[in-house]
């Protein structure tokens, strides 16, 4: 099983329950053919080493765009040739060192309407200005809903002192250090929605000398292993004998204050002109003593410009510190080759549903398809609202195929792999007629590697080890939880149908609490589960397992005031913002109204509700607080080098700490609600963090981590405060709740 294929079911299953629409199958056909056309003639010239998803919605597209809360302003090209001398700023990146530099002398936010736009850094070089900004408090509804349909593109300018407009990225005349940042509109707003014609004017200084310009240099030698395979060779007509099938290779070094950034790539090696390289996974780091070395991309540089990177090849930019690192380093990636069957390929079955399929009903088959040549298995079949979920066995035989229904258009269609899904205007019913089509061959996975050594070793101090409980070189060594002790998880899983579980920590068979459901959420004491299902909200007893409905209302997260009366929720129905919902009477009431909050907690006194959004300054999400009783917000403070995508900030019960995904959604801090610094106590342990949650007495943290074994999420307990870590055994899904007694 591929555990990323595993893991994209997974997310398109939540982004269901967020109840973003479907892609239509016309806009994926064409991503496709897009896709299929670049793979052969143009580079694959990717920022971050992630997850290719098929299901490409504009919400999500959205809200990704504003958790990364800035937006880089300036040309493409910013390397130069390799006689000039380029020089590398934190948070601009790399210019030409030997410029006349002019930077913002102070950092500039203007805020109207409850929507804030900040230019947090600029430069001004005799070649180019390049402006950082952002903006928090676009509400979701100022957004397009649907593809067909774009907001405003008009791209900012300056506005020189003389009323002159230039491109924003354009040479500054040195007379002139004051100009004007003009934003028409914040990007694919819709006309009306949100205030437009901002102006922020924009002071430039001399850069102080002792202002810190860190080379870019060129690396010149470095050992190029053969790739290390892990089955037999792909057959001889994918790739030539002589040579491996990539080449990995550092080209680039930037010396960091406490470490170092590598700029490099991945290069096929002759492929045949059909077939592409596809990266699986991301990138590993060792050391000399094979300890794995944690890195980030780093979002100031771009990864290297190389137009003749052709059929997959990528581009790369790493960041790690240097402090406890044995050189020479080893960089590690894998991946294989995929070729399209050449030629109409397809193979039909026949599943008849009856007339009633209802959803979550599953109908096992494991059903042999000839297909092209080989065997394939249709294991079974799932029911949803819409749709069904198809379970494949593709084996040895190929890397990915194409499923629809005879007779049916498809509205959406996600997964690949184990596990695919479409969905429709209305659930086909009946005999139904599957197809299988588009079949691609996949070389068996091989990993690429290079090293590197630093030409002048220097020592570095490490500041933070003593602060972390564990990290991917520790993990494997947390033990597992006593047997015996008394205890209870929430957890949301696939089966291949979401579904909530609750699971005894002594051992005892899992209790299915609900289907077809997401967002669980524990009350305090651990008596209650809330979670959204297709009729509304459903609050169930854990004690005597009575149910009550909330019929109409929807959330994409949930959480429980201490006192358990209320239900916080973000997006109820087709209404954007944090909703508060009285359990007695089932009334609403309308806190905010962005759309995309995530909800971090409550005060000890129920007076007082958390949450984080995405900020206008590079630095992280910020976390507000809104009056229950009166709807007054304030901003609290910055969640330091939070996830940029979701932190999953969570506040203890005691309201003492909040604990909060990193940027590279794998670590984890910790912070005082009093505004001290943040504390790393997870480094890098796995591929990410996807579930976080405090025990009703503030004392542990149970995280759930996507690894290479566990895609789902494997559980672990964590006491902050003295580090004492022990592993859930036997248990995977993304953690909800915990009950310790």
């Amino acid at each position: 099983m591929n555990e990323w294929q595993f893991s994209e079911e997974f997310e398109k299953n939540i982004r269901e329950a967020f109840g973003v629409p479907p892609i239509r199958p016309e806009f994926r056909q064409q991503l496709y053919q897009n896709l299929m056309s670049k793979a052969g003639r143009k580079d694959q010239k990717i920022r971050r080493f992630a997850v290719w998803h098929t299901v490409w919605e504009v919400t999500v597209v959205i809200l990704i765009t504003l958790s990364l809360g800035t937006l880089i302003a300036g040309p493409q090209r910013v390397y130069a040739a390799m006689h000039q001398l380029l020089g590398y700023i934190p948070g601009i990146g790399i210019v030409q060192q030997d410029s006349k530099i002019r930077i913002l002398a102070e950092p500039v936010s203007v805020t109207r309407e409850g929507i804030t736009v900040t230019i947090s850094q600029a430069i001004v070089t005799e070649t180019e200005t390049r402006i950082i900004f952002g903006n928090s408090g676009v509400p979701l509804s100022a957004y397009p809903n649907n593809e067909a349909v774009s907001g405003c593109m008009t791209p900012p300018f300056l506005k020189l002192p003389d009323g002159s407009q230039v491109n924003i990225s354009a040479p500054l005349p040195p007379e002139i250090n004051e100009v004007t940042f003009v934003l028409p509109c914040i990007f694919n707003t819709l006309p009306g929605t949100v205030p437009e014609e901002w102006e922020i004017p924009l002071r430039f200084v001399p850069a102080p000398p002792d202002f810190k310009i860190l080379p870019v240099v060129e690396v010149t030698e470095q050992s190029q292993s053969t790739p290390t395979k892990t089955s037999q060779q792909l057959e001889e007509s994918l790739t030539t004998p002589e040579a491996p099938v990539a080449s990995v290779l550092v080209e680039k070094v930037i010396e960091t204050e406490d470490g170092y950034i590598l700029l490099g790539y991945v290069r096929p090696n002759h492929l045949l002109e059909r077939s592409w390289l596809n990266i699986t996974g991301v990138p590993v780091i060792q050391d000399a003593n094979g300890k794995k070395v944690n890195y980030i991309y780093p979002v100031d540089v771009q990864p290297l410009e190389d137009d003749s990177l052709t059929q997959g090849g990528i581009t790369w930019a790493l960041q790690f510190k240097g402090a406890g690192v044995q050189f020479p380093i080893t960089i590690q990636l894998t991946g294989n080759v995929l070729t399209p069957i050449q030629g109409k390929a397809e193979a039909r079955t026949l599943v008849n549903v009856g007339n009633t399929p209802r959803p979550g009903q599953i109908w096992e088959l494991n059903r042999e398809i000839e297909l092209a040549g080989k065997t394939i298995r249709l294991v079974s079949m799932t029911a949803g609202a819409k749709g069904y979920t198809f379970q494949l066995d593709l084996g040895n035989a190929f890397a990915s195929v194409d499923l629809s229904i005879e007779g049916y258009t498809s509205i959406g269609v996600s997964g690949s792999g184990p596990y695919m899904t479409l969905e429709f205007p209305e659930l086909p019913k009946g005999s139904l007629t599957i197809v299988f089509s588009n079949p691609i061959e996949s070389s068996p996975p091989e990993t690429w590697e290079t090293s590197w050594n630093p030409e002048n070793l220097r020592e570095f101090i490490n500041t933070s080890q003593s602060t972390i409980c564990f990290s991917a070189n520790t993990l494997q060594t947390i033990p597992d939880l006593p047997k015996g002790l008394n205890g209870k998880t929430i957890l949301t899983q696939l089966n291949p149908q979401m579904q909530i579980v609750m699971i005894s920590l002594n051992g005892e068979e899992p209790k299915i609490l609900e289907i077809n459901a997401a967002n669980a959420t524990l009350n305090k004491e651990g008596t209650f589960v809330a979670y959204t299902t297709e009729a509304g909200i459903i609050v169930q007893n854990l004690v005597n397992g009575e149910k009550l409905l909330i019929p109409g209302s929807y959330g994409r997260d949930l959480r429980w005031s201490p006192d358990s009366h209320f239900l916080a929720v973000v997006n109820a129905g087709d209404q954007n913002g944090i909703f508060l919902i009285n359990l007695e009477t089932q009334e609403r009431k309308q806190l905010t109204t962005l759309g995309y909050e995530d909800i971090a907690g409550w005060s000890p006194d129920g007076g007082i509700l958390y949450y984080a959004i995405p900020g206008s300054s590079p630095d992280g999400f910020l976390l507000r607080a809104i009056q229950i009783e009166n709807g007054e917000s304030r901003d609290v403070f910055v969640l330091e080098n939070s996830s940029r995508k979701a932190p999953f900030a969570t506040i203890s019960w005691d309201g003492n700490w909040i604990a909060y995904r990193a940027s590279d959604n794998s670590g984890l801090y910790i912070k005082g609600m009093d505004g001290n610094p943040a504390r790393l106590i997870l480094e890098n342990p796995a591929l990410a963090i996807n579930g976080l949650v405090w025990d009703e007495e503030s004392h542990l943290l149970a995280v759930s981590l996507i690894t290479q074994q566990n895609p789902e999420g494997e559980v672990f307990l964590i006491s902050p405060d003295n580090c004492e870590s022990y592993r859930l055994p036997n248990l995977h899904g993304e953690v909800n709740g915990v009950i310790i007694p």
